[in-house]
């Protein structure tokens, strides 16, 4: 039996929840709630699921950054039912796709130096280790990594930023579908992969 293909689409509030749990589970310490209320609702922030069978199971957040020439992967995650089946991949392609629609020629991000796992992986998909660095706002340290996007990659549409008014529905809609009063830490297990 094939498996299902892995599907990738922008997030929306039905996966806030999800990407919540996600973030809980794998960046503790390292994302501040009101940071990921601020990328799903604002400005040039982009998060797109993964999903796997029409259910979620990881997501990445992105930015441009034209300046730099650069795609930044601010946060990837898998859910640990659908790691080792290309989700991430499948995610990273994409990103490939987005810089290549923005005319970025890059893809950018900094993992954490207590992530093996993390370090590994984007070895072995071919991005370049660069600098180690201390993040002062977070109090912790970090490795830069670059990989160049290949030629020949199609273009994906990165989509327009929300208005300014539309992001402000949205971070109202947010506030009350996660609850300001909620922290990542109780959202951790509050949801689970979809099944």
């Amino acid at each position: 039996m094939n498996p299902s293909p892995v599907s990738i689409r922008v997030a929306g509030p039905q996966d806030w929840a999800f990407i919540h749990a996600l973030v809980a589970q794998h960046f503790t310490g390292l994302v501040a709630e009101s940071a990921l209320c601020h990328w799903l609702c604002h400005e040039s922030h982009r998060v797109f699921v993964a999903e796997l069978g029409g259910r979620p199971v990881g997501f990445i957040h992105v930015q441009p950054r034209p300046a730099a020439g650069e795609l930044w992967l601010n946060l990837i995650a898998v859910h640990a039912e659908a790691r080792r089946g290309g989700v991430a991949a499948r995610l990273l392609a994409h990103c490939e796709a987005l810089a290549v629609g923005q005319g970025l020629t890059r893809l950018a991000l900094q993992c954490h130096v207590g992530n093996p796992q993390g370090l590994a992986f984007y070895a072995r998909a071919g991005f370049l280790r660069g600098e180690q660095h201390h993040d002062p706002e977070i109090g912790q340290d970090f490795v830069r990594h670059v990989r160049e996007v290949p030629p020949g990659t199609a273009a994906a549409a990165f989509g327009a930023a929300p208005s300014i008014w539309a992001g402000r529905l949205r971070r109202l809609r947010y506030n009350l579908t996660i609850g300001r009063t909620s922290s990542l830490g109780e959202l951790r297990s509050a949801a689970p992969i979809a099944r």
